[in-house]
Parts: structure tokens; sequence; C-alpha cells
């Protein structure tokens, strides 16, 4: 897919993961039981780690770097992977790296941010770099992808915690445009290898006040995104992009977002959105 991205959608993504990395900092400062369980067998202070360690990894990515953990089992891991081996590469990375103080967690996070903005200021947003499974991706998706850990695990931590986190439609979209869309309609190089089914072919067009149109095309696995140019297709959504979001992510079930309204899916073959999202597998 090929990124239609402004000056100002740009700038938009870069304020909004500044702004979500530190109310991720605060609420980690504020937090006095980093031993509580948020996601899985991961506590609090586990969760934060992780997403400051993905932090370093789109820092380095961003830049060009292949080893931006410098720790070659890791770093190695991670360009050879797909999805199914996240779990254990997560794993691994944690291990490596064992600091679990939250002040010092909260530091680096900020850090690595910092750097991945400092980068980011320096290129073109529509540049491809190198990503994950060794899936090439516009610059602008290494930003909005930290800024999809932040919110996701950010809203983990604050589940765990009993405070507020709000995800609004305006990030969720700028994540929803220049990380997710590009990842599966992109260069996905070994990223969503065996992560298609044999559904046969269908076209879904998605569509919010938030977004850009697009139709997502999958044949038996084969993904392709494009502008929604008023062409047949076998379903449409429409979607609040939080809900999307913590649908996409396991966040919220999509049953409740189809219940409240927040994903609507119609057209000729309706249950075909249906079964593609609740399918769909994502980083």
């Amino acid at each position: 897919m090929d990124l239609d991205i402004t000056d100002q959608r740009w700038r938009d993504a870069r304020d909004a993961l500044t702004g979500a990395a530190e109310r991720f900092s605060r609420m980690l400062l504020d937090c006095r039981t980093p031993e509580r369980r948020t996601i899985g067998d991961w506590s609090v202070a586990d969760t934060a780690a992780h997403v400051a360690i993905v932090a370093r990894l789109n820092a380095g990515l961003i830049g060009g770097d292949l080893s931006p953990l410098d720790a070659p089992e890791l770093d190695r891991g991670w360009q050879e992977s797909s999805l199914g081996g996240f779990g254990r590469l997560n794993a691994l990375s944690l291990e490596h790296f064992p600091e679990r103080a939250l002040d010092v967690v909260s530091n680096t996070l900020l850090e690595e941010v910092d750097l991945l903005l400092n980068r980011a200021r320096d290129v073109d947003p529509r540049e491809l770099r190198p990503w994950l499974g060794s899936a090439q991706l516009p610059a602008a998706s290494h930003v909005a992808h930290q800024l999809n850990e932040v919110l996701i695990h950010g809203l983990d931590i604050a589940r765990a915690l009993n405070v507020p986190w709000q995800i609004s439609a305006h990030e969720a979209a700028l994540t929803f445009d220049l990380f997710l869309m590009p990842m599966l309609g992109g260069r996905s190089g070994r990223l969503l290898a065996g992560s298609g089914g044999n559904e046969g072919r269908v076209a879904i067009e998605f569509r919010s006040k938030h977004t850009t149109p697009v139709i997502l095309t999958s044949d038996n696995g084969r993904l392709q995104v494009e502008p929604a140019d008023g062409g047949k297709v076998d379903a449409q959504v429409r979607f609040d992009p939080t809900a999307m979001m913590l649908t996409i992510f396991r966040r919220t079930r999509l049953l409740r977002s189809v219940a409240t309204g927040k994903v609507f899916a119609f057209g000729r073959r309706p249950w075909a959105a249906v079964t593609y999202l609740r399918g769909m597998r994502s980083p």
C-alpha cells in the first residue's frame, strides 16, 4: 500500500506518541504494585519493560539498524520470525533485559521514544525501513507501531491497576492508517507467513470518520490494501477506530463491538467481514 501522508498527519503521529509515552510514564511512576498481573503471565513491570524493548527496536529499525538490541540471537530472531514466533521472542527479550524497576524502565522508555522521534524527523515518512520479520514498512509505521504498543499495553496496565486510560479515536485512527494497513498490505516479508487462511477471495471495505477509506482483499491469505474506489466488495465495515483497535488486538470481544454498534458490517456478505476480523492476527 502506498502511504499517502500529509505533513500534518506526520506531525500528528509524532505528537500522539510523545503524549501517550508521557502518560504511560506517569502511570508507571504512580504505580505501587509493579508485581500485579496485567495480561497472561506478565506483571505491570514486565509489560512496561516489553514496551521499552519495542521502543528500542523501533528506534533502531527506523534508522536502518538491523541489530537494534545488540543481542545476536534476539536481533536475528526478530528479523527471521513470523507472527507465530513473537511470543517466544518476547519471552527471550524480557529475559535478556531483566530491569524491572518502574522508574528505570520509565526513563528508558522515554529515552528510546525520544530517539525514535529524533530519527523520525530526519526521514521521509513514506520511505521504507526494515521491520520485524524482514518486513519493509514506511518510516511512519515505526512511529505508529510504537504508539499502538503504548496505547494497548497502557490499557493493560490501567485495567490491572483500576486507573483511567483513554485511547482517543484520533490516536487509534493514526495506528490504523499508518501502521496496521501498511503492515497488512505492504512488503510483509516473513511476518505474515502461515497466518493466512483458505477462505478464498474476500474484499472488505473499511471506513470511519477518522481514517482513510480502504479495501482490504484477502485471496487465500494473500493480502492487498488499496484506497476505496467505490468498486464492488463483499462487505463494508463502518467502525469506531478505538473499538476496532481493541477488537483487533483482542482487548474487546468482537461480539461486544458489534452489539454496541461500534463495528458494523453490511453488504452482500457481511459475515465474511465478521469471519475475517475474528481470525485476524496482529503483532
